[in-house]
């Protein structure tokens, strides 16, 4: 998987998302530090995380659309260069809540465009042949920055002043935008053409198209409702955690440090992990099982306040390692091989349409988990969350989209550029 790294074209490509992803941990710190202090109204600051994750609902189809119809590089570079800018009105906007809030949704937009892009841009990057081993690499990438990002952005606010955090953020898009010029430079040097396939098509009629191969390629409509329920899990998870680490188990500062870098661990992990067993299992038998094992995880946090007045701390940490193990587990063999499957010609709308519902599913998981967690206790909604998980991914067994999949055997290995045909088109 990291030979992959001695490619010029991928190592540029990874530096770019390394620098990005980097500045995205400073600014969400910064900006809820800023919002947090300007404002005592919870409400402001959940409206910081709501802004974080809409755009990509509301505008990620015209973002895939515009990934296939344009060349993917100048579209990335575009998008970092749009962020770069609202950054440095976020420095001008930073002792005005409101307006911090509106240029978050307006720095979401560009990634709404950003990330389809640079999904869809991977394999030309890599070749088809590599999709999985390189998804490995970008998750382990994010799964580090979200440790990272956040843990440095909280030193340096004892050093810095927020404004100067947010201009460092400023030139992190700056330079990932030149690592991705690098990158297409490298490719164009050796010869090779990422193509565009609908510059002639009207809007309306490449998104309604987009929508409609995705839908009828049950695979990867499959694949969507997967990542769905397991991001809304995740939302749960993400919102009840601090809940259950602070409050239910009393962690201390030290250890609710290293409790949240353990899932880190276990995020990187589970990426290196996922390319591996997919050589040698089914991707439906993986996928299934582990979202199946994930949901018996969550359920585990009924017995584990038990377990933690036993032996410690221990348990706590081994748990919250497997729910990031799992995740990035899962998050991996669905992009690769939704990649996979997905043909050259609307590869920016399929990732697009696959962005949105893990989204969504990250939205509704936290909007519900908000909303019940303070009537049931934060103990019980995360319990729940995973039984749903559980009952849910049993029952798609019997969808023709799992059955599909299952006749998939090496396609992580050696991708198709068409679409699945055949039972692959049934509809779910």
């Amino acid at each position: 998987m990291l030979s992959l790294l001695k490619k010029p074209s991928f190592l540029t490509f990874c530096l770019a998302q390394l620098v990005s992803r980097f500045g995205d941990g400073l600014t969400t710190v910064v900006i809820l530090y800023l919002v947090g202090t300007a404002s005592k109204d919870p409400l402001l600051i959940g409206l910081v995380l709501f802004c974080q994750y809409t755009p990509m609902i509301l505008f990620g189809l015209i973002g895939g659309s515009i990934a296939d119809r344009f060349r993917k590089h100048t579209v990335m570079i575009c998008a970092d260069l749009y962020r770069c800018f609202i950054l440095i009105l976020m420095v001008f906007s930073a002792h005005y809540p409101f307006l911090l809030i509106i240029l978050v949704f307006l720095s979401g937009v560009g990634s709404a465009l950003f990330y389809p892009a640079r999904s869809s841009y991977v394999p030309i990057v890599v070749g088809e042949k590599h999709i999985s081993e390189a998804m490995a690499v970008s998750q382990s990438i994010y799964s580090i920055m979200q440790i990272a990002g956040p843990g440095i952005a909280g030193l340096l606010l004892v050093f810095l002043s927020p404004s100067s955090l947010l201009l460092i953020d400023a030139a992190t898009y700056f330079i990932s935008a030149f690592f991705i010029a690098l990158t297409a430079f490298i490719i164009k040097k050796s010869g090779e053409s990422e193509g565009t396939n609908s510059k002639g098509v009207n809007w309306l009629m490449s998104i309604k198209d987009g929508i409609q191969i995705v839908i009828k390629t049950a695979p990867l409509a499959f694949l969507i409702l997967l990542l769905a329920q397991v991001m809304f899990a995740a939302g749960i998870f993400n919102t009840t955690s601090n809940s259950l680490l602070l409050h239910i188990f009393r962690v201390p500062g030290f250890h609710f440090g290293m409790i949240e870098a353990s899932a880190g661990i276990g995020a990187v992990l589970g990426a290196m992990m996922g390319p591996i067993l997919l050589r040698y299992i089914k991707p439906g038998h993986l996928l299934l099982a582990t979202t199946v094992v994930m949901g018996l995880w969550m359920l585990a946090v009924v017995p584990l306040e038990q377990l933690e007045q036993r032996g410690g701390l221990i348990p706590v940490y081994l748990w919250v390692f497997g729910i990031g193990l799992m995740n990035a587990f899962l998050n991996v063999p669905i992009s690769s091989l939704f990649l996979g499957l997905s043909s050259a010609e609307y590869r920016g709308r399929a990732m697009s349409i696959l962005q949105m519902s893990s989204n969504f599913g990250l939205i509704a998981g936290v909007l519900i988990a908000g909303l019940l967690s303070k009537y049931f206790g934060v103990v019980l909604i995360t319990a729940l969350s995973g039984g749903l998980l559980v009952l849910v991914s049993i029952l798609t067994i019997k969808m023709r989209g799992y059955k599909a999949l299952l006749s998939i055997d090496k396609r992580a290995k050696q991708p198709t550029s068409k679409p699945v045909r055949s039972a692959a088109e049934a509809d779910l």
